[in-house]
């Protein structure tokens, strides 16, 4: 109801005091990336110091193809009407009051979605009324292409899959290393996002003997913009035999520390046999020390004494039993 009344006192007092308060926007084309921010301007007459309470600021937004606009933002006698302030824009459409005293009305927006786009309404009532229309474009270039490469079951052929979020809709071209066209081969097929983006899918198949380097470009028209992207099929081929080859290796290496620790033990156990024979003998060695030149003298002549003592003991026991 409002903004019903809003236009009507707008269009009546558009035909006394037009001349005298006029409303202008610096620039009436806005282009934001989605996620971004963007600040939109328009300016208007104040005559000396700002009576906030005489201001009135509204910030409509409609969309191409709906009838209904959405309330963006509404300033009423110098005080925020936010009840009236569309889902879509709490917490993320604001009006710079600072810049207000200076005869600024500057909308912002954070984080733009595809559904920000659109024709915006910016009416403004101070001792007098008039409005403008600004247009917003909001563009998502397709930066990041994602990549897969499988092989189909069974068969000999390979699947090169392209995808990547982006608006508006995108084109997909597939061409080889020598620049030639494979798009008339290729599957493209796209979905809608919550936050209406395009999530464009594009999948190229291939025979196991093209053994060639592919691309798969991202071309979104209405922004002259493309994106590409790169497939090594050579590596993905590679990776065909990688679990026998993995287990090549594994055998090989196997076999190479056998054959390297198996000596490696067995002369570990010898030398371990050996210290354990000296030991044994350094240990004999301790309680019957060897005969040498030097005492083998002493070692007969203590014999001999022993045996002559003998000898005699034995006469004379004989000569006492005569």
């Amino acid at each position: 109801m409002f903004q019903i009344l809003t236009m009507l006192l707008m269009e009546m007092q558009l035909c006394v005091v037009s001349a005298l308060f006029t409303v202008e926007v610096p620039q009436q084309l806005y282009v934001a990336e989605y996620g971004s921010n963007v600040t939109m301007e328009c300016r208007f007459p104040v005559n000396g110091s700002l009576n906030l309470e005489l201001l009135s600021v509204v910030w409509e937004q409609k969309r191409q193809g709906q009838l209904e606009s959405r309330d963006v933002y509404t300033l009423r006698n110098g005080k925020a009407l936010l009840s009236s302030q569309h889902r879509d824009y709490m917490g993320r459409a604001a009006l710079l009051h600072k810049e207000l005293k200076s005869g600024r009305a500057l909308l912002q927006i954070t984080n733009v979605k595809i559904t920000d786009a659109g024709s915006y309404l910016c009416l403004i009532d101070y001792q007098g009324a008039d409005y403008k229309y600004i247009t917003l474009e909001i563009k998502a270039s397709y930066k990041i292409i994602n990549i897969q490469k499988t092989r189909k079951w069974n068969e000999d052929k390979f699947a090169f899959i392209c995808q990547s979020e982006g608006f508006p809709l995108a084109e997909v071209f597939w061409q080889n290393e020598k620049n030639f066209s494979l798009s008339g081969s290729a599957n493209t097929t796209y979905t809608l996002t919550t936050d209406g983006l395009y999530n464009v899918t594009s999948i190229l198949i291939i025979n196991q003997n093209m053994n060639e380097n592919y691309s798969c470009v991202f071309w979104n028209k209405e922004l002259n913009e493309n994106t590409s992207a790169y497939i090594y099929s050579l590596a993905l081929m590679s990776t065909q035999h990688g679990g026998q080859k993995s287990l090549i290796l594994f055998i090989v290496a196997t076999c190479v520390i056998v054959l390297v620790l198996l000596p490696a033990l067995i002369i570990f156990q010898k030398r371990k046999s050996f210290k354990n024979c000296r030991a044994k003998k350094d240990r004999k060695g301790k309680f019957s020390p060897p005969v040498t030149d030097e005492n083998r003298g002493y070692y007969n002549s203590q014999i001999e004494t022993s045996y002559l003592s003998t000898v005699i003991y034995s006469g004379e026991s004989r000569n006492v039993n005569l």
